[in-house]
């Protein structure tokens, strides 16, 4: 049954958020209300759909299935609509849809080719521990990303001063409240994988490569959650800051099992 809906649904989120990208869209050229409203209804139904995909892989699989980079990348697409929407419904930031759900098409629509098979469960990642450590992982990465979308439309709105973008106090806002979410996600998430990695192997921090450019991330969004105040920080550079965070967010995520070889278990 999993698999028989699994491509329906996947291709049929996948579809349901090109189409609220371009309705976001034609927002902005046309400006009439009610295309950001029907894309963010897209949205809505895009996400309840990548919902019951992975309710049912979790199902199917009796476990988180993020285990695989298929997996994270669905999972990491899953939270950053949901981080979309908290913002969305919270502030109305209507326009600056168009940014964050072009990112999370991109994410979703480069894992579709991948290899959706659920691989089984090494005894390590048996453990409640390892579901909260991943969860909190990209739900960290979700506001991290979603934080890199206000940076990048803050200077854009600073440069084009658009009255269909949120104004700079407000995108400042949401980008100073997404890396302080973020940081906290990720903070839960470091101290879950230390007593995951005390229980599984006995030593609560190991120093591989995907261990430390973890630890540099909470450093460095740590170091953000006090930049807010320093006011040569402020706006623009926060918002550079922003970006800059994310390139390290990415490259730990990605670059280093890509790039490199790391003992880590999901790499």
């Amino acid at each position: 049954m999993v698999n028989m809906l699994q491509a329906p649904l996947l291709y049929a989120a996948f579809g349901t958020y090109l189409l609220a990208v371009l309705l976001y869209l034609c927002h902005l050229l046309l400006r009439k209300p009610w295309l950001w409203r029907s894309a963010l209804t897209l949205v809505i139904s895009g996400f309840c759909l990548q919902s019951l995909c992975l309710g049912l892989r979790w199902v199917d699989a009796g476990y988180l299935p993020v285990t695989n980079l298929f997996g994270t990348q669905f999972f990491f697409s899953w939270a950053l609509a949901a981080t979309y929407l908290y913002f969305e419904l919270r502030y109305r930031i209507h326009a600056a849809g168009l940014f964050v759900m072009f990112c999370n098409l991109l994410l979703l629509g480069s894992a579709l080719p991948r290899d959706p098979a659920i691989p089984p469960l090494i005894p390590a990642l048996d453990t409640p521990l390892f579901t909260l450590h991943v969860a909190f992982s990209f739900g960290g990465y979700a506001f991290f990303a979603m934080a890199f979308s206000m940076g990048v439309l803050y200077l854009l709105q600073r440069r084009m001063q658009s009255g269909l973008l949120p104004d700079l106090a407000l995108l400042r806002k949401v980008n100073e409240e997404a890396v302080f979410l973020g940081f906290c996600l990720f903070t839960l998430c470091m101290i879950l994988g230390s007593i995951w990695a005390y229980v599984a192997w006995g030593y609560y921090f190991s120093w591989n490569i995907k261990g430390i450019w973890s630890a540099l991330v909470w450093l460095f969004y740590g170091g953000m959650c006090h930049a807010k105040f320093v006011r040569r920080w402020q706006g623009s550079g926060y918002a550079l800051l922003s970006i800059a965070g994310f390139g390290i967010v990415l490259f730990t995520y990605l670059g280093i099992g890509l790039l490199m070889s790391s003992n880590h278990p999901l790499d």
